[in-house]
């Protein structure tokens, strides 16, 4: 003999299965904790070692788009559910290691290179809202011996 479920448990099993596929996708983390920026395919030679980047200690002090972007009239409309693993346009080579990779329509010849465009990024950030001893300002700081 079989019993019925009672029905505000039914309602709540649906609920938690709706959530679970709602927001699952974004409670997956986006990125690795820590990896190695190295772009190996981008750069034959390397003047100085590669990056090792937490992005969990960077998630702790900003927001995604503080880090991630694609402005139109000056504006980032890069969305949050545009960010998941995998997702072209994610990483920075996306859009500035070959130019217009995920937005070739849009792309705009002065975007800025590989290069400039980590290092704009980061070292503005570093230098300006990240006190001087909490993280690393120099070259060095970032470009470790691995």
């Amino acid at each position: 003999m079989s019993r019925k479920k009672p029905f505000s448990r039914r309602i709540m099993i649906g609920a938690v299965l709706v959530c679970v596929l709602m927001f699952g996708p974004h409670l997956i983390q986006a990125q690795l904790p820590v990896y190695l920026i190295d772009n190996e395919d981008v750069y034959t030679t390397k003047k100085k070692p590669s990056v090792l980047f937490d992005h969990d200690l960077h998630m702790a002090v900003a927001e995604c788009m503080d880090c991630h972007h694609h402005y139109k009239d000056g504006e980032n409309v890069l969305e949050h559910f545009d960010l998941y693993e995998g997702a072209e346009g994610v990483l920075c080579r996306d859009c500035h290691a070959e130019p217009g990779t995920r937005f070739r329509e849009d792309h705009d010849p002065t975007v800025k290179d590989l290069e400039s465009a980590y290092h704009h990024q980061c070292i503005t950030c570093h230098r300006e809202t990240v006190p001087e001893t909490t993280g690393p300002r120099t070259c060095m700081g970032c470009h470790q011996e691995e």
